[in-house]
């Protein structure tokens, strides 16, 4: 067995361990989601955007933007990117995009 499957294994694991533990769930989705969100909105052309956090209870994903027009963008593409997000999410969904810090509201 390669390094590459026993990580495979071991990710299983948690994200298993994950469905009873919702401190570790978010840990998971967080990690998952800074990768997706950042392929994602390289594809729509806007970096300098951080992923800071994530409320389960309520979807929303928190993004730390210090570029105000970045953030307009979001804004205005915001539905294609919550689609394009979901694509990527295999158990949750994200259904809100909140911003903290960062660009004048």
């Amino acid at each position: 067995m390669n390094i590459g499957s026993k990580m495979r294994d071991i990710n299983d694991i948690f994200k298993e361990i994950s469905k009873k533990n919702n401190i570790l769930k978010k840990v998971l989705l967080l990690n998952d989601l800074k990768n997706i969100v950042n392929n994602i909105l390289e594809k729509y052309g806007l970096t300098s955007v951080e992923v800071v956090n994530i409320d389960i209870k309520t979807s929303t994903l928190f993004l730390y933007v210090e570029n105000n027009y970045i953030k307009q963008e979001i804004l205005f593409k915001k539905g294609s990117l919550l689609k394009d997000i979901n694509k990527n999410l295999i158990n949750d969904k994200i259904k809100y995009i909140k911003f903290t810090g960062g660009a004048n509201k």
